[in-house]
């Protein structure tokens, strides 16, 4: 009888993890295109799919932050001097919902600390600029003009709350002052190992729940199944 209950455990604990979040299984993106590359951020629930094109620099983007709320911005920026500070000099697409339920997507470059992030042209071109909320999660997508042959990117991300209707000053916990990296737009495939980005418009959390439930169905009628043979055998 315990060796069953250790096999139901494992099998349970193998169907919840298959439902974790990641940028190569979850397919919340779409925007009508194909994402060849994904990258799950390490910090602030954050990930960030790409097309790109060295030739032309053509950069498609879909940063997705998961875990917000309506009263939230977020933002992702190339900063194209270095990391050391983050903020200043970060090309920023910044995006939350107004307190009338549409969404706000704009370029924003940063001067200094403490900024509201005012709308402002930056040093790329951008096009396509446009944001979703939805579940708990923004997205923004972007196509970014990069001088042509850019291999790697400083990229920084954050988030903050909202107050009416302005982004304010974003938390200084770690994740928030950790959140930045140098991203290889030549990379490849997503940092799991799949081949891309999946297919759009799946929602994973219920895939992952249907793994659950047939899992669940297995592990019951194999305890029943245990139960008659011991009732028929001793």
């Amino acid at each position: 009888m315990m060796r069953l209950v250790l096999i139901f455990s494992l099998l349970l604990s193998l169907s919840l993890s298959s439902s974790a979040q990641t940028c190569s299984t979850d397919n919340s993106v779409s925007n009508n295109l194909t994402y060849s590359s994904c990258k799950d951020l390490p910090y602030l629930n954050s990930f960030l799919y790409w097309n790109y094109n060295s030739s032309t620099g053509s950069l498609q983007i879909a940063y997705r932050h998961a875990g917000v709320t309506t009263s939230n911005w977020v933002a992702w920026a190339i900063n194209p001097t270095d990391l050391s500070s983050a903020m200043i000099g970060a090309q920023a697409l910044v995006a939350f919902r107004l307190s009338n339920g549409t969404m706000r997507a704009y370029t924003s470059q940063i001067t200094s600390y403490g900024t509201n992030l005012p709308e402002g042209k930056l040093k790329y071109d951008v096009s396509n600029l446009e944001a979703t909320y939805a579940n708990g999660t923004i997205i923004i997508y972007a196509t970014i003009a990069l001088p042509s042959n850019t291999i790697t990117i400083n990229q920084v991300w954050q988030g903050g709350p909202v107050s009416n209707d302005n982004p304010a000053a974003h938390p200084l916990a770690s994740a928030n002052v950790n959140s930045k990296g140098t991203l290889d737009l030549l990379s490849g495939p997503s940092a799991t190992g799949n081949t891309g980005a999946p297919a759009p418009n799946v929602n994973s959390s219920s895939n992952g729940r249907m793994l659950a439930s047939v899992l669940l169905r297995f592990s019951i009628s194999t305890l029943c199944g245990w139960k008659l043979i011991h009732g028929i055998l001793f």
